[in-house]
């Protein structure tokens, strides 16, 4: 775990946007995560290039005007941090005379951390709001998470504790970002789902798992279950926070991941998939990467 520049790491290009020293970094790679320092003297621009696949946070150490991320600019204060997807920006422009720490988690390891608080895949993009409160209780436990990982990371590497101690430091402070920064699954993971649910979303949960492998429609699971597509649709919007096909889905993947863990389940991934209502390989394999953040071939390997 040896510290490196951080522009090698994240292929970035650092442009000083006046004549000087325009900063310095230290980077510390852990696994599917990495932190860093940045200390800006002068103003500079960043341009990232074929960039990991991963969301950055950034935490600022000193109060400075805005930050910059391609043509927008957003206010850095030590109460606000900064997060990013990378896949949805190309350069970013710290002010000068700005200091932070910055995490980075790849994005497999977000879907994931999502996947494993929900107890089942992850069947949207996951998508946080750019600017993240450090102002509240949780917001400062956040902040201090960020900084205790830094802390751990900065020192000589006897006086270090060890990668796997630091990657649980990391997983705490994604656990944080998803409870702190607005995000499309913060719904859901807030969610305490009535017990109370309706018999039309009963009786079509036990048609779905007893037919799973079945090619089904909305219209034919309506016409099975005794009730109609609007009704159907509305139960499960209300219950479930989706819809009967979204919920087939997930299942569906969920069935599919038990039979590849299950030691008494099947070895090849082709029988998961197909056992789990799947027929297209290619379109499974993505699915089940996005709902998971791990491939077939990873989860088989697990056993």
């Amino acid at each position: 775990m040896p510290a490196h520049d951080a522009s090698a790491l994240l292929s970035t290009s650092v442009e000083p946007l006046r004549h000087g020293s325009a900063g310095q970094d230290r980077h510390y790679i852990v696994g599917r995560f990495s932190a860093w320092e940045g200390k800006c003297r002068s103003a500079l621009k960043l341009g990232f290039d074929d960039a990991p696949d991963a969301f950055v946070l950034y935490l600022p150490s000193t109060n400075a005007p805005e930050i910059r991320a391609g043509t927008q600019s957003f206010p850095t204060t030590r109460a606000t941090g900064f997060l990013e997807d990378l896949a949805y920006f190309d350069e970013l422009t710290p002010h000068e005379h700005s200091n932070h720490i910055g995490l980075s988690f790849e994005k497999a390891a977000m879907v994931q951390q999502v996947s494993e608080l929900l107890d089942g895949p992850v069947t949207t993009d996951l998508e946080f709001d750019r600017i993240v409160d450090l102002t509240s209780e949780k917001g400062l436990r956040l902040a201090a998470l960020g900084h205790l990982v830094w802390s751990c990371l900065n020192l000589s590497e006897a006086d270090r504790l060890s990668p796997a101690a630091i990657e649980r430091l990391f997983q705490a402070t994604m656990i944080a970002l998803l409870e702190v920064a607005p995000n499309s699954y913060m719904p859901r993971l807030e969610q305490s789902l009535s017990p109370a649910v309706s018999w039309q979303v009963k009786r079509t949960i036990e048609y779905m798992h007893s037919n799973l492998a079945q090619s089904m429609t909305a219209a034919l699971i309506a016409a099975e279950t005794g009730t109609s597509v609007r009704a159907l649709q509305a139960a499960f919007q209300r219950f479930k926070g989706t819809t009967p096909l979204g919920y087939l889905r997930t299942i569906r993947l969920e069935a599919a991941r038990r039979a590849l863990l299950g030691d008494d389940g099947s070895r090849l991934i082709s029988d998961a998939a197909r056992n789990g209502g799947f027929t297209h390989m290619g379109r499974f394999a993505a699915a089940y990467y996005q709902a998971f953040g791990e491939t077939p071939s990873d989860t088989l390997r697990m056993r």
